[in-house]
């Protein structure tokens, strides 16, 4: 019972934040401009008597807008749709016979409950329903028209939000990931078919019973990292650097087209790097589908003649550029991934001068697959064997 009582007093102590402190100083600059926009703004348009009242939910909106950018609370169909419903209700029940005090309460609920079910739920909109029920007579005179105020902040809001949060490296509004594979097929992604799936998601969202502040996407992904981090420990460092090929077969810019598909036919190659000259600078990379695509062959054999009836095309021509590249550090579950769910069937592997100093392939990877899964096999201890006799 002691033990319980101690652990529900913990509770009530701060929960570490996952922020940076950078990232708070990116956050208070935001907004701290929004509300330098609209507040003068909002007064300028509407007079200093609609705009104070209207001030604290705009600051409300703005630290979610801004702190919590990735937060359903703070989409812009949450900010715009949740304060103007919200806002009706109160003004609704502030014109009504009601005492004020009822009229308070069946505000907010009512508008928790209307957000709810049109997907908006925004905090500041109770706030704002709760305004428009016990403002002054001066803010009860404006009835409905309140509501161009409302939209006023909130549509500015959600506009400096687009600009800051974009320019400052938050993606906003929030992206929804990209389903399916790069084959167009209905099959999932290589790393989800033994994973979990959104259903799995969704049935731990129910069995868990309470609004969780995170999108279901963001759920997702947060697992999706743990489990490349969990895994991470388990395999221990092993890196592109152990894997990765190192003589290779490389191209320049000016190199022929002809001589590109002879060296991939001769040393049984899927891709060429094009590098510059003698410093090895990665400019692109050549497949056997760029070649195809240049060519346009028929689906019968690929003849030389036709090579040289190419002309005097060069690799710079046909390259594919930017490529995908990892760093001799990057991690083996991070290949993993790339080389699975990307798509890709090659990574060239560049030091910090952007210079090629090495290549993996899907059978790299799987060979070091192989070799990691061995090394982890238990050993299994030698049984004793008596002899009754």
């Amino acid at each position: 019972m002691q033990e319980r009582l101690l652990d529900w007093c913990r509770s009530f102590a701060p929960v570490p934040l996952s922020a940076r402190p950078a990232e708070w100083l990116r956050a208070a600059t935001g907004i701290g401009l929004a509300l330098l926009l609209v507040i003068p703004f909002s007064a300028w348009v509407f007079g200093i008597s609609v705009t104070l009242p209207l001030a604290a939910p705009a600051a409300a909106s703005a630290v979610l807008l801004f702190a919590a950018s990735s937060s359903p609370f703070a989409q812009p169909w949450s900010v715009i749709g949740g304060n103007l419903l919200a806002a009706a209700i109160g003004i609704a029940l502030g014109a009504s016979p009601l005492p004020v005090a009822m009229a308070a309460g069946l505000a907010g609920a009512l508008a928790i409950i209307c957000l709810f079910g049109l997907r908006c739920l925004h905090p500041p909109g109770a706030a704002l329903a709760l305004v428009a029920v016990v403002g002054s007579p001066e803010l009860h005179a404006y009835g409905f028209q309140l509501l161009f105020p409302v939209a006023f902040n909130s549509l500015l809001l959600v506009v400096v939000a687009l600009l800051y949060n974009n320019l400052s490296g938050h993606a906003y509004p929030k992206p929804r990931p990209q389903k399916g594979n790069t084959h167009h097929t209905h099959d999932p992604l290589p790393s989800e078919r033994m994973s979990f799936r959104d259903d799995d998601v969704e049935r731990a969202l129910a069995e868990f019973g309470e609004y969780v502040d995170v999108t279901r996407d963001d759920l997702a992904q947060l697992i999706k990292q743990t489990e490349k981090h969990a895994l991470r420990r388990s395999m221990g460092e092993i890196t592109a650097a152990d894997i990765m090929s190192r003589d290779l077969y490389w191209g320049t810019p000016d190199c022929s087209i002809q001589r590109a598909w002879q060296s991939l036919r001769e040393h049984r190659l899927h891709s060429l790097p094009v590098v510059k000259g003698e410093s090895r600078e990665l400019l692109g990379i050549v497949t056997l589908v760029d070649l195809l695509k240049h060519l346009r062959s028929t689906p019968a054999r690929l003849r030389l003649s036709q090579l040289k009836r190419a002309g005097g095309a060069r690799l710079r021509s046909i390259m594919s550029t930017p490529v995908v590249t990892v760093n001799p550090d990057t991690h083996m579950v991070d290949l993993v991934f790339l080389l699975s769910d990307k798509g890709l069937h090659c990574l060239p592997v560049v030091d910090a001068e952007q210079r090629l100093v090495g290549m993996i392939t899907q059978t790299d990877l799987i060979a070091a697959l192989y070799r990691n899964w061995l090394k982890h096999l238990p050993t299994e201890a030698p049984t004793a064997c008596w002899d009754d006799a």
